[in-house]
């Protein structure tokens, strides 16, 4: 027989072999230990408080974070030690404006005055690397221009992340002023939609020019291309070359970030649109030649190219 039958007191030598190797600091072997004792027992509430320690001292800052929401759903009752290493997933998974807005939200429910003596040394680290990130991102802001590509896109995403949309005027004069990626475009419209920016602006992108006021745009998930053109792609490419739908899927997701905010109605139907872009991946196949007769397939074929 394969099935574990767990002897007189073996759950109680467990739980000692557990408690002995954390004091000893040997998080590797309590890790293996707790893994035995779970396949044959549940984790009382002491235990799986010990499972939360054990996590945060060997910095598996995700599964913490994973217990500690599924303890807080059954309802411990040690919830500000719970609320504690909660914090403190986050914390160790850099999600800064996290750790802030949960400790603001908790500082009032936690029961116990060392509790929110705990909880102010981790909310002021959180703000420090929040002050760090956005001094990093103000100074690649200042020299975007002589930044690469990725370099571009990670200090949009990293200001967005952060929700610091104090450099709406910065990015909207690098939009104006210097020649960028159609992608980069696409993230700082982004920025400047969530930032509110109500100000008419002038984008170019393959060879279109666009006055655009970013906070009136739709996003990027409810352009045309999203919601008409790529459903009825897919529709006819499951029916017919199955086998494209990942690589289409990748070219169309990307094609979307390229083209945003780009009425691609002023330049064809969506019919047209769904046609060109059949043609252009069943090409791939070899099912069909590419129509570069037709304006709309050429136009597709170029998007990957460099401006």
């Amino acid at each position: 027989m394969s099935d574990i039958i767990p002897f007189p007191r073996s759950k109680d030598k467990i739980i000692r072999e557990i408690k002995q190797s954390f004091n000893q600091n040997d998080f590797d072997q309590t890790y293996e230990l707790f893994e035995v004792f779970e396949q044959q027992f549940e984790l009382d509430e002491q235990m799986s408080l010990l499972k939360c320690a054990t996590l945060y001292r060997m910095e598996h800052y995700l599964e913490l974070r994973e217990e500690a929401i599924i303890l807080l759903k059954q309802g411990v009752t040690k919830y500000d030690d719970l609320m504690v290493y909660y914090v403190k997933s986050l914390n160790g998974l850099g999600q800064y404006y996290e750790v802030i807005e949960v400790i603001d939200q908790i500082m009032d429910e936690v029961n116990e005055h060392k509790t929110r003596m705990e909880l102010f040394p981790i909310k002021e680290y959180a703000l420090s690397q929040i002050d760090k990130d956005n001094e990093h991102a103000a100074t690649m802001l200042q020299r975007f221009e002589t930044l690469s590509l990725r370099e571009q896109i990670n200090t949009m995403l990293t200001l967005i992340d952060h929700n610091q949309y104090r450099y709406t005027e910065s990015v909207v004069n690098l939009l104006q002023e210097i020649s960028l990626a159609p992608n980069v475009i696409c993230i700082m419209l982004e920025y400047l939609r969530f930032a509110g920016y109500n100000q008419s602006i002038r984008v170019q992108k393959f060879g279109h020019t666009m006055e655009v006021q970013p906070s009136q745009l739709s996003g990027l998930e409810q352009t045309v291309l999203k919601t008409k053109v790529f459903p009825a792609v897919v529709r006819q490419i499951e029916d017919d070359v199955a086998q494209l739908m990942d690589e289409a899927n990748h070219v169309m997701n990307n094609h979307a970030i390229l083209l945003y905010p780009l009425d691609i109605e002023s330049i064809a139907s969506v019919d047209e649109w769904v046609n060109a872009y059949i043609n252009y991946f069943k090409s791939m196949l070899g099912l069909e030649d590419l129509d570069t007769t037709n304006s709309v397939v050429s136009f597709i074929a170029t998007i990957d190219l460099p401006e």
